[in-house]
Formats: structure tokens, C-alpha cells, sequence
């Protein structure tokens, strides 16, 4: 068997297995990967950055109305974790209402009032579009465990709606653009492992802030792990049954695939930008160099992933959501000045995901789970400076309280992954192939894109 008829046997067996988005579709898929090497059909580069904020964002929180009428709903409804007007500043729009973000936010204000980013209100996963009305008559028009961590995360992630599925949409555009003949992934992680890279066939590459993560005792960088290595070699390649030779492939790939990155991003220096010392910053300057190292990998569309923990703010969120958002706008801001530096921002995509949001009322201390919730979206390529989608009134038991200030949401994942696949380059039938539930939705309708 070559690699090609691997793939279609491989795939084959997968769909009699699954139920997520049925036997016909993975097929069509095994076809398509069998048929042409999808990598090499862009003469041009492109990436996209998903940062996940675990613990579900108070979203509405960060962007937040800052005048009049629609402020005082904001502070009646948010009690002791309103932000003071004293502490807000402006976001430049002129499309909804008088909206800002906390100070300590400034860096995406900034990114805002320069076109540099844009704001995707109330999304969710949906079924369909529905009313509350709809969806307290129905439950069914809800997606499924709302209001759950984990599945919650599947669902962003998957792009479907089955907390039981194992790929992510992120990982499903590798399958239909990935170089079948090239051992290296185009999906690489700086946030750990996750399901939005993972596809049905196609995995991504976890890294570190440092770069490359050795096997131990066996790193090529050190003379005194050279009698290791060759006797770890000797090993591997002295296996006999078809399980160990399988595995041993794996681990020569592994290696392969550490030392060609190790060397793609030898010669690719830190540019003068000060990312600061947050984790994040960390993910996002390594992420950055991976990118400026494209041309040394070969690879057109590269996938990638960061991370950020601590916005499950049931407690102390007066004190720490401002410290999480500063985190992240400064991060963000200093990537956004890195690509820049490289020359490389045009061809780069930035957007971020949580769970949920975060309910409008407070427990005291805090919030609870929500529903829908704010992305941010950055990058040159993004009609930057505005806000996306329904921006709600934060008022409680309004039509977009579905209850205990849980907001309905009105743009889907799929609305806003199908765009983004749309820019990466995807054909419209491989886009549905992705989001199988884009059907029911108005594609195009946010016009993310210039």
C-alpha cells in the first residue's frame, strides 16, 4: 500500500465508525486526498492563529457600553463587577452603541482604533437561528450540554454539534490541505494538546515557548547523548512484528520532523518587539517565528494554536478579569507589532475562543456559566474597527436572556469558521464538508474580510 491508498482505506474505516458527519462525507474526503495534493495548489501564504481562553470568558465584560442609558443598564445589571466609567476607554465605531473596554485593555483598544481588529459579537454554537420563545418551547433547538466545560469546548472547537466527536474544524481544513507526501503536520500547538487541530486523519505538532521538544537523553544538540541515540536507533530498527515496525516508523518520523523544524527555525531571530513575560506572549513569539520560518518548511497554510487558563471567574472576577484581559490584549498587541516587524501581518489571521460567556448577573463574587459571548478577530486581512453581529442591551430577561443573563446567541461557529475557511482558501463544497450545519445559517454575512 502507498501513503495515498492508506489514506483512503484509513478513512474508510474511520467513517464506518463514526456518526458525525456520516460515511459519505469521509469517502468524499478519502477521495479528495487520494486524488491531489492539496498543498501545493496556493501560490501564496497564508495562516490562522486561534487563541482558546479556558474557563469560559466574561466576554460581555470586556467589551461593555460606556454612555447614557445603555451604560446604566450595564452597571444596574453588573452590580459590584461593573467597570466605572472612570476606568473605560473608547472604542472608535459609530455602529451600535457607545462601547469601550477597560483600561487595562488598552493595548486592544489601540489594535481596534487602528483597524488592526475587530470585535465578532454574540456568538455560540447554535442548531438553527431561534427565539427564546423558540427555544423555551424546544429544547431541542439547544445545543447539547449547555453550559458544561467540556463539552462546551468540544463544541467551539468541533464546529459540530456532538459533544462525542474527536475531530475539531481547524483539524478537518489539515485533512483537505495537507501535503500527504510531507511527514511534518501544517497544525502546530504552543496551547498543548487540543481538539481544534486534531482532524480525522491530520494531527498537530506540540511545542514549547523554548521551540522543539526532544525525546530525553536523546537531543542532537548535545555530543554526550550521541551513544544514546545511536543505540535508541539500533533499537528501532531492529523491530520484526507489523505493531513495532509501525511504532518505529512513528518514532523516526518524530525525529525526522524535529530535526528539519529545529533547523527551519535555526536562523530565525527574535525581532525587537517586547512581548513581556506572560505565557501567552511566550506561545505567540514562538507562533510568530514558526510563521517567519515558512519559507524554510514549505508549507503555504499553517494552523496554529495558543493557550490561556483562569477565566472560569467564579470568584474574585473584580479583581482578575482585568489582569486576564490586559494579558491577553498585550500579547495580541505585541504578535500583531511582531508580524509587522517581519513583514508577514497581511497574510496572518488572529481570533480567539472560549467555551461560553459568562452570565450578565453576579453571584456575589463572580459569574456563572453562560452562553454566548465577544470574540476578538485580528490581522491585516480583517475589515478591522468593528463590531460583527448583534451587540445585546445588558439587561436582564430582555429577548436575548435566555435566563439568569445566559445570552442567546446570534452568529453561530459555523457563520464565522466558514468565512475564515473561505479566506484560507476552501472551495464552498469542502467548507460544507467542515461545517455540515452551515446550511442553515446566512453565509457571508458578517463579511469579515477586505
Amino acid at each position: 500500500m502507498n501513503k495515498r491508498q492508506f489514506l483512503k482505506a484509513s478513512l474508510a474505516s474511520i467513517g464506518a465508525l463514526t456518526t458525525s458527519t456520516g460515511l459519505a462525507g469521509q469517502l468524499q474526503l478519502a477521495n479528495q486526498l487520494a486524488g491531489a495534493n492539496y498543498a501545493r495548489r496556493f501560490s501564496d501564504y497564508k495562516a490562522m492563529v486561534c487563541i482558546f481562553l479556558y474557563g469560559g470568558h466574561d466576554s460581555f465584560n470586556l467589551v461593555v457600553p460606556s454612555s447614557g442609558s445603555d451604560y446604566q443598564d450595564y452597571a444596574r445589571t453588573r452590580q459590584s463587577l461593573a467597570y466605572a466609567q472612570s476606568d473605560l476607554v473608547s472604542l472608535n465605531q459609530t455602529d451600535v452603541m457607545d462601547l469601550s473596554v477597560h483600561k487595562d485593555a488598552g493595548a486592544l483598544q489601540t489594535l481596534f482604533n487602528n483597524g488592526r481588529a475587530s470585535i465578532v459579537s454574540n456568538m455560540g454554537p447554535m442548531v438553527a437561528p431561534a427565539t427564546k420563545q423558540e427555544l423555551n418551547n424546544n429544547t431541542s433547538v439547544q445545543p447539547p450540554q449547555l453550559f458544561s466545560h467540556n463539552d462546551q469546548q468540544a463544541l467551539w472547537q468541533s464546529g459540530l454539534l456532538d459533544t462525542n466527536n474527536t475531530s475539531g474544524w481547524g483539524g478537518r481544513m489539515a485533512d483537505l490541505l495537507m501535503d500527504t507526501e510531507q511527514r511534518l503536520p501544517l497544525s502546530f500547538s504552543l496551547g498543548g494538546t487540543n481538539q481544534f487541530q486534531s482532524g480525522r486523519i491530520a494531527q498537530h505538532y506540540s511545542m514549547n515557548t523554548e521551540g522543539v521538544e526532544q525525546f530525553g537523553g536523546l537531543n542532537p544538540a548535545y555530543d554526550w547523548d550521541r551513544g544514546r541515540m545511536e543505540h535508541h536507533l539500533r533499537m528501532v530498527n531492529a523491530t520484526q512484528d507489523i505493531f513495532s515496525q509501525a511504532y518505529a516508523q512513528k518514532i523516526l518520523d518524530v525525529r525526522a520532523n524535529n530535526a528539519s523544524l529545529r533547523a527551519a527555525l535555526e536562523p530565525i531571530a527574535n525581532t525587537a518587539v517586547d512581548y513581556g513575560t506572560s505565557d501567552l506572549a511566550g506561545q505567540l513569539q514562538m507562533i510568530a517565528k514558526l510563521i517567519a520560518a515558512q519559507s524554510n518548511l514549505g508549507q503555504s497554510r499553517q494552523i496554529f494554536f495558543a493557550s490561556i487558563g483562569g477565566f472560569d471567574t467564579h470568584d474574585n472576577q473584580a479583581y482578575l478579569l482585568p489582569r486576564l484581559q490586559r494579558t491577553l490584549s498585550d500579547a495580541m498587541a505585541s504578535f500583531d507589532a511582531d508580524l509587522q516587524a517581519r513583514g508577514l501581518s497581511q497574510n496572518v489571521v488572529t481570533f480567539t475562543q472560549s467555551e461560553f460567556g459568562r452570565t450578565l448577573t453576579s453571584n456575589g463574587d463572580g459569574t456563572d456559566h453562560g452562553w454566548a459571548g465577544n470574540q476578538i478577530i485580528m490581522g491585516e486581512p480583517v475589515r478591522g474597527g468593528r463590531i460583527y453581529g448583534h451587540m445585546p442591551s445588558q439587561i436582564i430577561n430582555s429577548q436575548d436572556d435566555l435566563g439568569d443573563g445566559r445570552i442567546i446567541p446570534t452568529t453561530s461557529i459555523d457563520q464565522f469558521g466558514g468565512e475564515l475557511a473561505a479566506w484560507f482558501g476552501l472551495g464552498q463544497s469542502e467548507i460544507n464538508e467542515i461545517f455540515p450545519n452551515l446550511y442553515r445559517f446566512d453565509q457571508g454575512q458578517l463579511n469579515l474580510f477586505v
